[in-house]
């Protein structure tokens, strides 16, 4: 899959994967041509082919480099994190954030099976895990100290990510009209309770007031 074609100048490069991506959104990506996206880049039919090959192609690489753009922002607000309970709060912001500030990019993502052929669909698998298993090796050091608690791997995203994904699901689609960045602090409380081990959820919960015995 061609998706870090060094050769390719860089504005060039972004150009013919921005016009992908308005054409694939206005015509949907099975209805969409190579030559759609040269009207739309300004590119030469032949650029694109000795660059990409195949819409295909376009595709992947447009494919990959939205899923490093939006891992990239989870990863940065992971790592600027001082404790867990932060960590779970940065990572569904930026999981919303992104999504609004990058709608078309967003559907696009969303259209996985659309969007990426069977010819690149293990690239984009393992792509996926890598940021996966990063971001799992961020947060090692709460599962170490007690604070997060221990599932099977494939038990994370959901936790973290699966009410979020669906509420950005239904605003991508129209079905929400409010800012789901309004739902961020719920969101994050609710992939905390799910995450940390009781101890941890003991030590965050509000003290109980004092209250002296009435007379």
């Amino acid at each position: 899959m061609k998706t870090a074609d060094t050769t390719i100048p860089l504005d060039r490069k972004s150009a013919i994967l921005a016009a992908a991506l308005a054409v694939f959104a206005e015509k949907g990506i099975a209805a969409a041509t190579i030559d759609d996206i040269r009207q739309r880049s300004q590119a030469s039919v032949g650029s694109i082919y000795h660059h990409f090959g195949t819409k295909e192609n376009i595709a992947a690489a447009l494919f990959a480099q939205g899923l490093d753009d939006y891992w990239n922002g989870l990863l940065a607000g992971v790592r600027a994190a001082e404790d867990a309970r932060t960590a779970i709060h940065n990572l569904l912001s930026t999981h919303l954030e992104w999504i609004v500030a990058r709608p078309e990019l967003a559907r696009f993502l969303f259209a996985r099976r659309q969007a990426v052929s069977p010819a690149h669909d293990q690239a984009i698998r393992e792509l996926t895990a890598n940021h996966f298993k990063t971001m799992l090796a961020l947060l090692k050091p709460w599962f170490q100290q007690g604070i997060l608690r221990r599932l099977a791997p494939e038990l994370y995203a959901p936790l973290l990510l699966g009410p979020a994904q669906e509420l950005a699901r239904h605003w991508l689609g129209g079905r929400l009209l409010h800012d789901p960045r309004a739902a961020i602090d719920e969101l994050s409380a609710a992939a905390w309770r799910s995450l940390a081990t009781d101890d941890a959820l003991a030590a965050t919960l509000p003290r109980p007031v004092h209250q002296e015995p009435k007379q």
